[in-house]
């Protein structure tokens, strides 16, 4: 099935000919009559999409829409509004009532279906992941969504200037700065910082094939590029472009509007675009920062245990599938307990901060880095033998015991590391998850000789040497 869409529509035929042709789409179809029968099977039917006849429900609409909205299950229910329209005010009030987006009738059955698909796509790409509540705030997601004005950059990309600038001057009127208005090629170039919150694509005068396949492919260029591919688009089409709405939905667009919209649906429009693009950057932002919390150590910027462990898989995995050498070091600062009793934790931590630091400046980019321990360390090394692991932690544990530590323009204080070395190889293929922990294993044996044979000295386990 390709979902699951609800139906609400007080007339029965209405009801069998929209059921009759989604069920040809492979969606699971749930007529209703009323708003009140929608309302009591959401929770045992629990749809994807809800598509409503608003033209003849119009004055029960808003209400409706309100308590689905506050329900667990319609909160970010799509609702779809079907009707004869007589004007771009009419569609705008339609709009007000809180559903996502109008379809006018009579429509074609290719815009039906891609405007289904794009509002489910557009729900999937809003949604939350369904995670346990602790891991939900551990990530940093907030028990409700903060509401904020709509706000954002918009660039009209339009063949003609003078074209363009009527539609600049509706949407100047918003919280959205200056709309600028440039041609295609531009676009298309647009990086970084440049690229605007909103597209809005001029296709009004897009009448012959030829004009709207240039739509078309910018379109999809502006969706397949990484720096633009998050902007949302809205295209202008010419009167009864079905066919164009339709494709123009399926490339990538975010929403279509017809060229006949005053300037009220149009700000509209914009605003709701606006909006929905803020609510996914905090997504993604939420999703980006809380992973990275997860896996990184709070104080030095290092990867954690949890991640290290996770990461020293793959890489055991590549050097059994290539059969090349890895070598895993264990570093422990000496005598740490007794920074921290002399100078106190706030030195330990900054001693801590500029071990990692030199850390980073002093192995390879590919090599992995991990805080293991309050003064433990984890490295791997891909593709390094026994010497070369040893030369490179060797000069490591020179420069740190050369180095430093300030703290408050007192005496500096200096350190050392202690360190252990296993190198797994064609000879120690890490072909199961037991060998991965009998290298760990063998590293802290390396390390515990290192302690034990006077601190500040490298040692290679002797199965590696």
């Amino acid at each position: 099935m390709s979902g699951r869409v609800m139906i609400v529509d007080p007339v029965s035929t209405n009801r069998i000919v929209l059921k009759v042709k989604l069920l040809a789409a492979r969606y699971e179809v749930v007529p209703c009559a009323s708003f009140s029968e929608a309302l009591d099977k959401l929770e045992a039917e629990t749809p994807d999409i809800i598509l409503v006849e608003a033209s003849q429900l119009a004055d029960d609409l808003s209400t409706f829409v309100a308590t689905l909205r506050a329900s667990r299950l319609g909160e970010s229910l799509p609702v779809l509004g079907l009707g004869h329209f007589e004007n771009s005010a009419d569609r705008l009030n339609t709009l007000l009532s809180g559903i996502d987006d109008i379809l006018a009738k009579p429509y074609s059955d290719s815009l039906l279906q891609a405007r289904i698909r794009s509002l489910l796509r557009a729900r999937g790409d809003g949604q939350e992941p369904d995670l346990p509540d602790e891991t939900r705030r551990a990530l940093g997601f907030a028990e409700s969504a903060a509401i904020f004005e709509p706000s954002g950059s918009v660039v009209i990309i339009s063949a003609g200037e003078l074209v363009g600038r009527r539609l600049a001057l509706s949407i100047d009127r918003l919280r959205t700065g200056h709309a600028a208005v440039v041609e295609p090629e531009r676009a298309l170039e647009m990086r970084g910082s440049a690229v605007p919150d909103l597209f809005v694509i001029d296709a009004r005068e897009s009448r012959t094939r030829q004009a709207q396949d240039k739509v078309f492919h910018l379109i999809a260029d502006l969706r397949s590029r990484s720096d633009t591919r998050h902007a949302a688009q809205l295209v202008v089409l010419p009167q009864t472009a079905d066919d164009m709405a339709a494709m123009s939905l399926d490339l990538g667009a975010s929403e279509t509007i017809p060229a006949e919209a005053d300037a009220d649906e149009l700000s509209h429009r914009v605003r709701a675009l606006l909006a929905r693009k803020g609510k996914l950057d905090r997504l993604r932002n939420t999703l980006r920062t809380g992973l990275e919390a997860a896996m990184t150590d709070p104080l030095t910027g290092l990867h954690n245990r949890r991640f290290a462990m996770s990461y020293l898989t793959g890489l055991a995995q590549r050097s059994f599938e290539t059969g090349r050498s890895l070598a895993v070091m264990v570093l422990d600062i000496d005598h740490f307990k007794q920074v921290n009793d002399t100078y106190g934790h706030t030195v330990g931590d900054a001693v801590l901060v500029g071990v990692a630091e030199l850390l980073r400046k002093n192995l390879r980019s590919v090599d992995l880095i991990a805080r293991v321990g309050g003064e433990e360390f984890l490295v791997a090394m891909p593709e390094a033998c026994a010497d070369a692991a040893r030369a490179a932690v060797e000069r490591l544990r020179q420069r740190i015991g050369s180095t430093p530590f300030n703290h408050e323009g007192k005496e500096p204080v200096f350190i050392t590391l202690s360190v252990g070395i296993a190198v797994a190889g064609p000879e120690r293929p890490l072909n199961d998850l037991s060998a991965i922990e009998s290298l760990l294993v063998q590293a802290d044996g390396a390390l515990y000789r290192s302690k034990t044979s006077g601190r500040n000295t490298v040692t290679l386990d002797q199965s590696a040497a």
